[in-house]
Formats: C-alpha cells, sequence, structure tokens
C-alpha cells in the first residue's frame, strides 16, 4: 500500500458557517473523485442517436444534484425563513420569518437546486479540501485531550 493511501482520510466532515448569515451552519462530508465519479455514473441516461445509429451516455442533471447533495450535506442548523431571500427569490407576505428551517434532504436539494449562492458556497467548499484536513487535524487534537486521564 502506498503511503499516500494509507494516509488518506475515509470520510471527513466538517462543519462551515455560511458567511452573511449569522449562526447558519453546514455539515459537509468531503467527496473526493472516486465519489464523484460514482455519483456522475449513476446519474447517467443512455440514448440511441438516430443520426450517428450509436448509443451515448448523458448526464441527468436533476439525478446528479440530488446524488450530490444527498452525499454531501449530512445537515445544518440555524436557518431560518427571514434569511432565505439572502439565498434565493422568496414570497415572505405568509410566512413567518423565526421559523427554523430543520435539515432534511428534500430542503436541501431545493436549496440547492434553486440558490446558485449556496449551491457556489457548497462547491467553494468542497474544493477547499485543506478545510477538511485541519479540522480533521484540530477534532482530534481535542478528542485526545479529552480522552487523557487527568492527574
Amino acid at each position: 500500500m502506498s503511503k499516500i493511501a494509507s494516509l488518506h482520510a475515509q470520510e471527513t466532515t466538517i462543519e462551515v458557517e455560511y458567511p452573511d448569515i449569522d449562526g447558519f451552519v453546514v455539515s459537509l462530508v468531503y467527496l473526493n473523485r472516486d465519489d464523484l465519479t460514482k455519483i456522475r455514473n449513476r446519474s447517467l441516461t443512455y440514448k440511441f442517436n438516430k443520426r450517428t445509429r450509436q448509443r451515448e451516455e448523458e448526464v441527468d442533471n436533476d439525478k446528479f444534484l440530488e446524488e450530490y447533495t444527498k452525499r454531501a450535506i449530512k445537515g445544518w442548523q440555524g436557518l431560518y425563513v427571514k434569511y432565505l431571500p439572502q439565498l434565493l427569490p422568496i414570497d415572505m407576505s405568509n410566512a413567518n420569518p423565526e421559523e427554523e428551517i430543520s435539515y432534511n434532504e428534500t430542503e436541501a436539494l431545493e436549496l440547492i437546486k434553486n440558490s446558485t449562492v449556496f449551491d457556489q458556497f457548497i462547491t467553494d467548499c468542497m474544493q477547499d479540501y485543506e478545510k477538511f484536513t485541519i479540522e480533521s487535524k484540530e477534532q482530534e487534537i481535542k478528542n485526545s485531550k479529552s480522552s487523557s486521564p487527568t492527574t
């Protein structure tokens, strides 16, 4: 086994505060290239091209987003209706601004599909792999301190 393979983290989860919305924290899992390839492959559809008489593959974007959201976003806290206008166009006329929007896969998918700024935030976090490494180190240090016996 290679040195890099032995050091590779299996699944790293971090909590990232969304900028401009105090208290809105999103829990993310780092997706490596292999994970993204698997998601892409599960999202493929095949169509027959009459002109070329060949079967062609095409990515079903809705299915890809559904799989990606399900794997990448593990939860959130602190998202209230009053913050939604910062993420996407909202009709606030019949809404309670103080109502918290609890995380579930349906709400996460809705936010990813309809909020380009939230989608970009998730993408930027995924590309900043150092966050996942640093978080892992800090968590290990915290865990080792809390589990060491005091004398």
